[in-house]
């Protein structure tokens, strides 16, 4: 919502008066906080499934065929 230089900008239930320039550079600070967190979150994703190709190839190696474990 905008009304010249003022705008609108919701924090949590609440709306509060910002001028478009700040409204602007708070947005883009919780974008940039939220790319980080993903990133971080995809690393240690990759991290965790690297880990469990290791273990699986340890349970493969030690139990043959008689188990069956799902691929991803």
């Amino acid at each position: 919502m905008r009304d010249g230089d003022k705008c609108m900008l919701q924090l949590g239930d609440a709306f509060f008066e910002s001028t478009e320039d700040d409204a602007t550079d708070y947005c883009d600070t919780k974008v940039d906080m939220y790319q980080d967190l993903v990133e971080k979150l995809e690393k240690e994703e990759q991290e965790i499934i690297s880990k469990q190709q290791v273990l699986k190839q340890s349970l493969y190696s030690r139990f043959g065929k008689s188990i069956n474990l799902e691929d991803k």
